[in-house]
């Protein structure tokens, strides 16, 4: 597999990503009041959004290594 390809998926998964994320906030119009939630149910979320967070800094990580790897 050709390093152009790699790059072509990744961009083909990103822009994936930002079709899933538009259509999910479109979804959203009819949101409930959700202030009674429970601590486990908010303890959940922040694990999700740190596992989020820690991908999203590994795909920028392996990004820029992939980058700088076409200019040495």
């Amino acid at each position: 597999m050709s390093r152009t390809s790699t790059l072509v998926d990744r961009a083909t998964h990103a822009v994936h990503v930002g079709i899933f994320a538009v259509v999910a906030w479109l979804r959203a119009d009819d949101v409930t009041d959700d202030r009674g939630s429970d601590s486990s149910e908010k303890a959940f979320m922040v694990i999700l959004a740190i596992a989020l967070g820690g991908a999203v800094t590994a795909g920028a990580v392996a990004f820029v290594t992939g980058k700088i790897a076409l200019f040495q």
